[in-house]
């Protein structure tokens, strides 16, 4: 048992690194000054990319599953959920504290002004919760008919957060034609096999 436990350990180790990693780089980066000339938008800007990288990862989880069988997928996909919860969070704190300074009339300004700062507010919304019915013991309460159908908030979260990537990038669509490129193929995915095994 403890050697078939090794590779789902491992994976989950991965996915550690992958939460973990990115805060460490960005410390480091910082403590050494090589965050650029502007290094609270970095701050804010990577955050951003990090949480919506493990998002579309979170989502990538199902469909890896669907074509491994493998268990150890599906065990690893809370906790890179909410990784990704945990970097747009951090996302969100950055912009409000280093680059608005907690002026909350101004930050209420800017989210009724700015179209995408309003589309990354609903995404976050959206996965609050989906966070909170994260644990193990919460679709028995809930029933898990009504949890799978909050939990497909996720796609809408997720395209509300490639939508705001891609509203507030003003040269290179690159990183946001990529993203949007994933999620349209993980929502085809999920809906050929939902068709797929209602036959």
């Amino acid at each position: 048992m403890a050697v078939k436990a090794m590779p789902v350990t491992l994976f989950r180790l991965c996915v550690l690194a992958a939460g973990l990693l990115p805060g460490l780089w960005l410390i480091w980066q910082w403590h050494f000054g090589y965050l650029g000339a502007n290094p609270a938008e970095y701050v804010v800007h990577f955050s951003g990319k990090v949480g919506l990288s493990l998002l579309l990862a979170t989502i990538a989880f199902s469909p890896a599953f669907r074509l491994t069988r493998w268990l150890g997928i599906m065990k690893a996909r809370r906790q890179i959920g909410l990784w990704s919860f945990f970097w747009l969070i951090a996302h969100m704190l950055s912009w409000m504290g280093l680059e608005q300074y907690w002026e909350w009339q101004w930050i209420w300004h800017e989210m009724v002004a700015l179209e995408y700062i309003r589309y990354g507010a609903a995404a976050l919304l959206l996965l609050i919760p989906l966070a909170l019915t994260s644990f193990h013991w919460v679709p028995d309460k809930m029933g898990w008919q009504a949890w799978h159908w909050l939990h497909r908030l996720i796609y809408i979260a997720a395209g509300l957060g490639v939508y705001h990537l891609w509203v507030l990038t003003r040269a290179d669509y690159l990183l946001p034609t990529i993203f949007a490129l994933l999620l349209a193929g993980l929502v085809i995915f999920r809906l050929i096999d939902a068709w797929i095994h209602r036959q």
